[in-house]
């Protein structure tokens, strides 16, 4: 367990296991890919590292499975945002509509590949309800809590054995948690206390083996073509140091850089300093 994690500044992390830190970065990843940099290989590859991982989670903190669950919530948004525009798209007239043939074919792949990243996610939390559900108490009552966002899905034809599953596992905890109810006020505490209590009596009665995911790296011929600028960007990029950025041949400079160096080269021979590299 890490005490404590001071450089994850969204939110203080306090006696976080390595696993629930690496479910929290690598969502986090996704979801600043998806608002900013768009990248469809960069989702790719951190959603197929945490469906890897999803059948041998143990003990998953409250915070990772919340952000397991928003996950499926944003992704789910953008679909739906997307469905709505080609929607719009299909009752325009044919005049219009060749016009805009390109775009409502960008419009149906970017839909495609949502599909995908949501049947992925739920794989995810699948597997977790498959094979690790009694080690996992918190995932359950973070599906418990948002369990409204899965209710548009049920009846899609690409989610709908991957939904039974996740429905089946609502079903017998919502029925657990009516058994307890009382007049008093539910609290968190409670909520989870029931829940870790019937986790250890699940059978895992009516769940479908749906067939588990399992994402392979596939190196290419040439991997060092890709891995070698990339990795020397990020040193230039994100290290601190001073760079000749003239005299970098392996990769495209962002001017910002350029200005920046500039200036820090300038400063230096101001105070007879030098303390940068220059690559040859």
């Amino acid at each position: 367990m890490l005490p404590n994690v001071p450089w994850y500044q969204e939110r203080r992390l306090h006696q976080v296991s390595l696993g629930s830190l690496m479910v929290v970065i690598l969502i986090s990843t996704v979801k600043y890919n998806l608002s900013k940099l768009q990248d469809v290989y960069l989702h790719t590859n951190c959603l197929a590292i945490l469906t890897n991982m999803a059948p041998h989670f143990h003990r998953l903190s409250a915070y990772a499975s919340q952000r397991l669950v928003s996950l499926f919530d944003m992704l789910s948004r953008k679909y739906n945002r997307l469905a709505d525009q080609k929607n719009n798209k299909m009752h325009i007239g044919n005049s219009e509509l060749r016009e805009d043939d390109s775009l409502s074919g960008d419009m149906s792949t970017e839909l495609h590949i949502y599909t995908d990243f949501l049947r992925i996610v739920l794989e995810i939390l699948n597997a977790i309800l498959t094979y690790a559900l009694p080690r996992n108490p918190e995932v359950v009552y973070a599906i418990m809590h948002r369990q409204d966002v899965f209710q548009p899905f049920k009846n899609h034809p690409r989610f709908v054995e991957l939904l039974e599953n996740i429905f089946n596992v609502l079903h017998f905890f919502n029925s657990r948690m009516d058994a307890h109810n009382t007049d008093g006020e539910w609290s968190a505490e409670k909520v989870l206390q029931i829940i870790n209590i019937n986790c250890r009596s699940w059978r895992g009665e009516g769940m479908k083996i749906v067939t588990q995911l399992h994402f392979t790296y596939e190196q290419e011929s040439h991997p060092e073509e890709f891995f070698i600028p990339y990795v020397w960007q990020l040193v230039v990029t994100r290290c601190g140091l001073s760079f000749y950025p003239k005299s970098i041949n392996l990769f495209q400079i962002d001017p910002t850089i350029e200005d920046d160096n500039s200036s820090g080269e300038a400063k230096q021979q101001q105070h007879g300093e030098l303390n940068g590299h220059r690559p040859q």
